[in-house]
């Protein structure tokens, strides 16, 4: 798989979910997806990115998951993962647990992206637009769950022509089966997987890498 270029001018760094509800002892799902969190380091891992692309000139954007009151009350079609989510009031507008965690509180190289309602921000937020109208076509995807969110956004960005990196331990899911599928299928749906350590360098060399082409 050969490494795609990390051209600031044109790359982005994408996290999805980066909130309490995922990525905190105090989730409402810790349960399920704390021991991979805490596995893979995820935190660390995404601050480390996060850093990597501020210093690279790259920008970040941060798609979270957020519902009210009404959501809870008057969805009527819920599929598996809605009926967990809703069952737990995760990503509760009105509590902490949509929140961003500190160890990522958005900074001025942030874009915090409306709420997406579905696993795909490319359906139900404003990831693309967002990201067309900045001239970015590449992204650097981490975040949470490896194969619900991230997976998502993972093929919709790739079906609308985005080149993707998928950062493989800047990732959780709901268990070793459910992260290990879907970095099965980020193997054969991104055009490159790597992890933290050797995305940080390229995040952070970008600019030289740029210059150097200019």
């Amino acid at each position: 798989m050969a490494e795609i270029e990390l051209d600031p001018d044109r790359t982005a760094l994408l996290i999805t979910d980066p909130q309490v509800d995922f990525l905190k002892p105090e989730s409402v799902v810790w349960d399920k997806v704390g021991e991979t969190v805490e596995e893979n380091a995820v935190v660390e891992n995404l601050s480390r990115l996060r850093d990597a692309a501020n210093e690279g000139d790259i920008p970040v954007f941060y798609s979270p998951h957020v519902y009210e009151d009404a959501e809870y009350e008057e969805w009527e079609h819920l599929n598996n993962i809605d009926q967990i989510m809703f069952d737990t009031r995760m990503f509760d507008a009105a509590g902490d647990g949509a929140n961003i965690i500190p160890e990522l509180e958005p900074d001025e190289n942030t874009f915090v992206l409306s709420p997406h309602k579905q696993l795909s921000g490319f359906w139900s937020n404003d990831v693309q637009i967002q990201l067309r109208q900045r001239g970015i076509d590449t992204l650097v995807l981490a975040g949470m769950s490896a194969n619900l969110c991230v997976e998502s956004h993972l093929r919709d960005a790739v079906e609308n022509g985005f080149e993707v990196l998928t950062v493989t331990d800047a990732t959780a899911a709901a268990g070793r089966e459910a992260l290990e599928a879907a970095l099965t299928n980020f193997g054969f749906i991104a055009h490159e997987t790597a992890e933290t350590d050797d995305v940080v360098s390229r995040l952070q060399d970008s600019t030289t890498v740029a210059s150097s082409t200019d």
